[in-house]
């Protein structure tokens, strides 16, 4: 055949997955579509700034997955204690939430405070109905004012999807149960922390969070990675898997680890059942846009990151990548990152890039981020695959997908071929529980 090339194991994607598991077997191939290496682990440098494909972070609540991340970047590394807030109604409220009552107005903080105790009494003695939704189960385990002046809106903007239309299945450990003492101290401008794990987390000095990829990659060497390759179909024969892309390339395999999203490789696999390519598309995600500004004065902010809850502002999320790292701006610049998440069907996928930017600086102007007279570089970056959406019909389409692919002889590894809400983390812990059994 033209071009065959002959390896024991394929590894399709090329990013944070992909290339943790080739990193620690010998004999895999990683081949990717982008020119680039690191998938939503990316960085992009232009006009003396760096910004990340996204809001990333290095954190871990395993030690080993950690220390394996934090073993990439040697000295190449630094260690933050996290300063985030939630935008709410003219106040800045120390995040999470829950552990900021006390930045709100007293009469409000209270409220709060009394709507999750007296939650939290119900759901204890069995006298509060058991939530069917994500919403619900705000309700259930955080009450009504902190799920209706935060809660909801937030989750409502960031999935752009109904929460009352999600499985909850998969919320149990994402967002922490909070210490009734906690809320309640919070209430009264008494200091505590929520979401520990993330309290203190690393990034790179130089090189933005690619940094951990380029390492990746590093350690596998140029003779493991093919790049600018896009499967088009995927197909066994005689015990061999064949991965063909546009032109005459093909790659054979003994064995294949997928880690691009599970619907493009449903489509590429000959002979998948039309049942299964079905359930693979009506799997919901979202996509993101992400507005990368430059600004002409060092510092607008201490912060790290926030949330913006309120359904009027366009982006749902900002961070600030010169607060990371300084090298990710020209000295005496800084840089802000606004996200903002999408349904890849819905109002906001028309939206035009001179809308996108243009919007979003004036909201964060508004906001007094900045001076819209200082910005100094624009760009917009869309990315197609964001988040794993969970809604209500998840679990039957996951299951026909799943009871398809477990004979099959491959496997499926990361955020969108698992089709799971994994963080960075949580792929890399992954992709070493998998290569134990090569």
């Amino acid at each position: 055949m033209a071009g065959q090339v002959t390896v024991r194991i394929g590894v399709l994607g090329g990013g944070i997955s992909g290339l943790t598991f080739a990193s620690l077997i010998k004999d895999a191939e990683v081949i990717e579509k982008e020119k680039t290496f690191g998938g939503m682990m990316r960085s992009l440098s232009e006009g003396g700034f760096t910004f990340d494909l996204g809001s990333h972070i290095l954190f871990s609540k395993n030690r080993q997955t950690l220390d394996f991340l934090l073993s990439l970047l040697g000295d190449n590394l630094l260690t933050h204690r996290r300063n985030t807030k939630i935008f709410y109604k003219g106040q800045q409220v120390k995040y999470p939430f829950e552990n900021g009552l006390g930045d709100l107005p007293k009469e409000e903080a209270l409220e709060c405070a009394h709507d999750y105790e007296e939650t939290y009494h119900k759901r204890e003695s069995g006298t509060l109905p058991k939530p069917q939704n994500f919403k619900e189960w705000m309700y259930y385990h955080f009450g009504k004012g902190i799920t209706e002046k935060y809660l909801y809106p937030y989750n409502r903007k960031m999935w752009d999807y109904p929460p009352e239309k999600m499985d909850l299945f998969w919320v149990e450990g994402r967002v922490p149960q909070p210490l009734l003492e906690d809320v309640n101290n919070a209430a009264k401008s008494i200091a505590s922390e929520g979401y520990l794990h993330q309290l203190n987390f690393h990034y790179p000095k130089k090189g933005g969070i690619q940094a951990v990829t380029d390492s990746l990659a590093g350690r596998i060497g140029k003779e493991r990675l093919r790049s600018d390759f896009e499967v088009k179909k995927i197909k066994k024969e005689e015990g061999k898997w064949v991965v063909k892309g546009s032109g005459s390339e093909e790659h054979t395999y003994g064995h294949l680890v997928s880690t691009i999203h599970i619907a493009d490789f449903i489509d590429a696999y000959d002979g998948a059942p039309k049942e299964v390519r079905n359930a693979a598309h009506k799997l919901r995600w979202n996509s993101i846009y992400l507005v990368m500004l430059g600004i002409g004065k060092p510092k607008t902010t201490d912060l790290h990151w926030a949330y913006l809850p309120d359904a009027e502002l366009l982006p749902n999320r900002i961070g600030f990548p010169s607060n990371l790292s300084p090298a990710n701006a020209p000295q005496g610049r800084s840089s802000v990152l606004a996200e903002i998440t999408f349904d890849p069907k819905g109002k906001k996928a028309k939206m035009k890039e001179k809308e996108v930017l243009g919007r979003t600086i004036e909201d964060l102007h508004g906001l007094g981020i900045f001076d819209k007279k200082d910005v100094v570089f624009t760009k917009l970056v869309k990315m197609k695959y964001a988040y794993v959406v969970y809604d209500l019909e998840y679990q039957k389409n996951i299951k026909i997908i799943e009871d398809f692919t477990k004979n099959e002889g491959f496997t499926l590894l990361g955020r969108f071929s698992e089709f799971q809400y994994y963080n960075s983390d949580k792929c890399v812990e992954r992709a070493m529980e998998k290569a134990v059994g090569f």
